[in-house]
């Protein structure tokens, strides 16, 4: 009696799909392993991105190349009939996946157009927006972003490309806004000058750059992104911290102070320590105020 080895459908071996198995498992385990090495390599002697995508590029074409051999010397894949035999059946599943679709396509884009960069700080969308983030990883489907509470956002690369973006590394600068609401009896001159003088005395908010400062504020916007954004240099005299009168009301008046930051992740604390020091001098000079921080 005549025995057959046990086959899967097609006549490949048993013994051969486990081979196969195993080594997409060690294909797998290696492009990952190449990623990082890579990765380690590079940090610090490149740019983030670049060294990212160059990781990522090798690390697929390891794991693809693995594949494909190992298919075609394991399993006998034939390249011509199985790229027909796929040909429904990727039509099928293109459209399916439109959605995995679009944030591939999506994905090409940011890396061709670059509208976000990792380590970038950006907020995205409308209403409700992601608040200013950290662009923490940038993958061919998904943009993952870290908020300033430590959060990770996963957000699909079509919404990158669709949505609003606000980016504010490259532009360097974040303006900050302080409410302060005084009797209409109180000299505004008084608390204009003690509002500008708490500004001043706060080192990480802009003001009065001096001619180091000032040439330190003019290089951001010497940036080629920036460059190609303006015809001429801007006048740094509206970086200077100001403040505004917005209405009166119900016996107050509504100021606004407005200043600018470089140090965007510390804008909370900078807003915040500034208007305690702003509550602080006017109490002690005996006005009466009402504060709000946006």
């Amino acid at each position: 009696m005549q025995t057959s080895d046990p086959a899967l459908i097609g006549g490949v071996p048993l013994d051969a799909f486990f081979a196969f198995l195993l080594a997409l498992v060690v294909f797998l385990f290696l492009g990952n392993l190449i990623y990082m090495l890579l990765r380690q390599a590079l940090d610090g002697r490149t740019s983030p991105g670049t060294a990212k995508w160059a990781a990522a590029i090798l690390q697929y074409a390891v794991i693809i190349g693995g594949v494909y051999a190992s298919a075609r010397y394991l399993l006998d894949f034939d390249l011509t009939a199985v790229a027909a035999s796929l040909g429904i059946l990727g039509i099928i599943v293109a459209v399916s996946s439109t959605q995995i679709t679009q944030n591939v396509l999506a994905g090409i884009l940011i890396t061709i157009n670059r509208p976000v960069q990792l380590e970038e700080w950006i907020v995205v969308g409308e209403m409700p927006s992601t608040g200013l983030c950290k662009v923490h990883d940038i993958s061919f489907t998904t943009t993952i972003l870290q908020g300033l509470d430590g959060g990770l956002v996963l957000m699909p690369n079509s919404s990158i490309i669709a949505s609003k973006v606000i980016n504010y590394s490259r532009g360097g600068l974040m303006e900050i806004h302080v409410s302060l609401s005084v009797p209409v009896a109180a000299d505004l001159a008084q608390v204009r000058g003690i509002a500008l003088a708490a500004a001043h005395d706060d080192p990480r908010i802009i003001r009065n750059p001096d001619q180091h400062g000032r040439s330190a504020v003019q290089d951001l916007f010497d940036l080629p992104y920036n460059r190609r954004l303006r015809s001429e240099r801007p006048d740094l005299a509206y970086l200077e911290p100001a403040v505004h009168i917005v209405s009166v009301n119900d016996g107050w008046i509504k100021l606004t102070v407005r200043a600018w930051i470089k140090k965007l992740p510390q804008k909370d604390e900078v807003t915040s320590r500034y208007l305690r020091e702003v509550l602080g001098r006017l109490q002690a000079e005996g006005i009466p105020v009402k504060a709000e921080a946006s």
